[in-house]
């Protein structure tokens, strides 16, 4: 059994101090486990002993007694672990050249609901399909409370909707006749459980590979509840979708019910989605929900370059520049939807270099830095950042990008 990360072990023992429980000693162990056997903790360590190397040369200079070595190393272990960071901000979501999207837009046929929830899609077409904004309405409509995110569903047509709850959180489950729409609340600015699943780069092994122990566990104490709902309703269709964390549940999710309850999934649709699992896990779910994963990010969000150790799978649909930047499909087979039968060009489709260990060091200080937390009119928390890394990533954005 793997050692649980540092934030994973935090879930459970911020919930006990909130429940006013006194944590054991089990999970106090647990804990230091954690914390010991996590590469960022030991990037902490020498950053620190960086600045207590500068700071110890400069005090012996008052004393007439100067070890210029001793300030140089220091300096140069301060140096390591900026430049760590600042690599990490650079680069793009994924490994790989980068194209501009050259296809003409196609004419979006469907208009209502039903019609959006019934269409095909091959995740390397043009990213025209009518199926994604409403995905990206449902991953907005998430954030919203729990009254208004069902009055907002049942107004766009669904007949139900069905909450899913743990601890800070939340999905929920629409139906449209025989269609579900699994949709997953993303980081909610608020809340610290949130922050410390997001920041964690621990992997658990599974069946096909390893995933973020984070994500995987994070979703899990939803996965019970969904599993009854879906029990109850028995949808033919199945759509999954979520922005920033809600995006990894979704992909945890879609492994969970197409490897493990042998449910068939129409597609999965993510915005600004972290990565989730190694080339293993990502070669099974290639082959598994072949041509039905997209996942969108926008300009420079940040938080789909994250963890670096782990990989995207699926169509990738980057809006950078005022363009639209692909990832080449699996095989360059035939171009299928509207047009189809035309052979692929082998350069209209590539993969963009992925973000390195310094990269994700600096986004995770920038992710751990105090923010100020601002609200919608209506009292809903939006996501607020100094930096333009995460301004990227709201989902309101990604909605505007579709139209």
């Amino acid at each position: 059994m793997p050692i649980p990360d540092f934030q994973t072990i935090m879930l459970p023992v911020m919930q006990s101090l909130s429940d006013g429980k006194t944590t054991k000693i089990s999970d106090a162990i647990t804990f230091i486990s954690g914390l010991l056997s996590g590469w960022e903790f030991w990037l902490l360590i020498i950053a620190c002993l960086g600045v207590v190397f500068s700071l110890w040369s400069i005090w012996h200079v008052e004393r007439h007694i100067f070890n210029p070595i001793r300030l140089v190393f220091g300096i140069a272990l301060i140096l390591l672990v900026v430049c760590f960071g600042v690599s990490v901000v650079n680069a793009p979501p994924t490994s790989g050249e980068i194209e501009e999207e050259i296809r003409d837009k196609p004419i979006t046929l469907a208009t209502t609901l039903k019609e959006k929830l019934d269409e095909s899609i091959y995740a390397y077409d043009y990213p025209g399909w009518a199926i994604a904004k409403e995905l990206a309405q449902c991953s907005s409509d998430v954030y919203l409370s729990p009254f208004d995110a069902e009055e907002a569903l049942k107004k766009r047509g669904y007949n139900s909707v069905a909450s899913l709850n743990s601890s800070t959180l939340v999905g929920y489950i629409s139906m449209l006749d025989d269609t579900a729409v699994i949709m997953f609340r993303g980081t909610n600015p608020t809340e610290t459980h949130d922050w410390y699943i997001n920041l964690s780069s621990r992997s658990q092994r599974i069946n096909h590979g390893n995933v973020h122990a984070g994500f995987w566990n994070g979703y899990d104490s939803l996965h019970g509840q969904l599993v009854k709902v879906l029990e109850s309703r028995k949808p033919k269709r199945v759509w999954i979708t979520g922005h920033s964390l809600g995006g990894a549940f979704a992909v945890v999710c879609s492994y969970r019910l197409s490897s493990m309850e042998n449910l068939e999934i129409a597609g999965v649709m993510t915005f600004g989605q972290p990565k989730v699992g190694n080339a293993a896990f990502c070669k099974h779910m290639e082959d598994t929900l072949s041509g039905r994963t997209v996942y969108f990010v926008n300009e420079s969000d940040v938080v789909p370059r994250v963890p670096p150790s782990f990989d995207h799978f699926g169509s990738l649909v980057w809006y950078k520049g005022g363009g639209i930047r692909r990832s080449p499909p699996p095989m360059l087979a035939m171009r299928s939807g509207a047009g189809g039968g035309e052979p692929l060009p082998v350069d209209e489709f590539v993969e963009i270099p992925e973000m390195t260990e310094e990269e994700f060091e600096q986004s995770k200080q920038e992710m751990r830095s105090p923010r100020t937390v601002e609200y919608t009119p209506d009292g809903v928390p939006l996501m607020q950042s100094r930096l333009v890394l995460i301004s990227d990533h709201d989902i309101e954005i990604y909605i505007e990008r579709l139209k």
